[in-house]
């Protein structure tokens, strides 16, 4: 095993979801074999530059973490709108195996890489779609969209809010200021909170609810 994977592990095993509340064996084998797999497809494709285990830990899986725990009792299935490399689509399909994970993603290498990884890991709740997310049909009701690594996110504000009309919940991570961005396009329905992630001062998610 590389010593990369390995110290992933450690940090793993050390570190925990919640306050009190550990990884499971399960999710740090799984959690390790998805580091695995970034590492050895960045070589060709770009997915990431944060591959140090530190760095991955707290940017892609902590960050992964910490949104699933805001996730409401009501949703059922995930919308990873620009997945990217599957995150944080891919880090909560291991940590809420109930959920269906819908990762939307426009590039054929990136997309190919999250098949390849939903395959890998025996991912049963992961459905990959290769498509721009303002082209999506309906989102049902019973959603939550997460939205993290979309360039010019402030610009595209406005879409992230229509595709998610109907969800429940969206979930988009970036600086405080999307807040203010996002506020206009909301409807009386809608509940705007901002939650400072762990072991950051200056990365938030803010988390749209609607009433029903």
């Amino acid at each position: 095993m590389p010593p990369d994977v390995e110290q992933l592990i450690t940090i793993l095993e050390k570190s925990s979801r919640l306050p009190e509340k550990g990884f499971s064996e399960p999710e740090i084998d799984l959690l390790s074999k998805y580091y695995h797999l970034v590492l050895k497809w960045n070589k060709r494709i770009h997915l990431t530059t944060l591959t140090h285990p530190h760095e991955f830990f707290e940017r892609h899986i902590l960050e992964s973490s910490f949104s699933e725990s805001l996730i409401l009792p009501s949703v059922s299935q995930l919308w990873d709108l620009g997945s990217g490399l599957g995150v944080p689509g891919i880090v909560i399909a291991i940590l809420r195996p109930d959920l269906t994970v819908n990762l939307v993603e426009i590039s054929r290498n990136k997309t190919l890489f999250l098949e390849e990884a939903s395959a890998h890991l025996s991912l049963n709740n992961v459905r990959v779609i290769e498509s721009r997310f303002e082209t999506v049909e309906r989102i049902p009701a019973d959603s939550c969209l997460t939205v993290r690594a979309i360039e010019g996110m402030g610009k595209i504000i406005p879409e992230i809010i229509r595709s998610g009309a109907e969800a429940t919940q969206i979930m988009i991570f970036g600086a405080k200021d999307l807040e203010e961005k996002a506020r206009g396009y909301l409807s009386a329905q809608h509940r705007m909170e901002s939650f400072l992630i762990p072991g950051s001062n200056r990365r938030y998610v803010i988390n749209i609810s609607r009433s029903t």
